[in-house]
């Protein structure tokens, strides 16, 4: 059975090595609480607030985090595959040789909010737009009419509107390098 930890406070607590599988962290709030090793598999983690906070080595395996924001947190050699991320912030955390869907992320995300879709991109070639997860270069190529049949109208004029914006700003960044073909 899943531990239920909705609306639950924390400070300074130690919590490394423990397993919160298919727990449910709605609301929660965490100061200074050390989860290195511990395992996030399955877990909801919605609306919460993790500050000064250790995850090294902690694995979130198709955990969904929504909403959320882990400030000033620490997630060496941590495990994020299958994660499902909408609307997060990583506000001065670092993430130093994590692995995220099979591949490393060597330095912290770039995060571009006060947009239609908010965007998430990531140094090794992968990006979060929306409710999509792709690589860089798959969103380059993908059409106007691919994302109306994704989204609809909605994603059509976003791409229409920010695409050339977007990809050169990658592209000033260094996340990304795109061919005409």
């Amino acid at each position: 059975m899943s531990k239920d930890y909705r609306l639950a406070e924390y400070h300074n607590h130690d919590f490394s090595e423990s397993r919160f599988e298919r727990a449910d962290f709605l609301g929660a709030i965490f100061v200074g609480c050390n989860f290195s090793a511990s395992d996030f598999t399955r877990a909801y983690i919605t609306g919460a607030r993790f500050e000064n906070c250790d995850f090294t080595f902690a694995k979130f395996h198709g955990t969904y985090i929504f909403s959320s924001q882990f400030k000033n947190c620490n997630f060496l050699c941590s495990s994020m595959e299958d994660v499902l991320l909408s609307t997060v912030d990583f506000i001065d955390s670092d993430f130093i040789n994590v692995e995220w869907q099979g591949t490393l992320i060597n330095s912290p995300p770039l995060l571009v909010q006060g947009i239609e879709y908010p965007l998430t991109v990531l140094d090794n070639g992968y990006m979060h737009v929306g409710c999509e997860f792709n690589t860089i270069d798959w969103f380059w190529k993908t059409d106007e009419k691919h994302s109306a049949r994704m989204e609809g109208l909605r994603a059509r004029r976003f791409w229409k509107k920010n695409k050339q914006w977007i990809f050169q700003m990658l592209k000033d960044r260094g996340y990304y390098v795109h061919t005409e073909n």
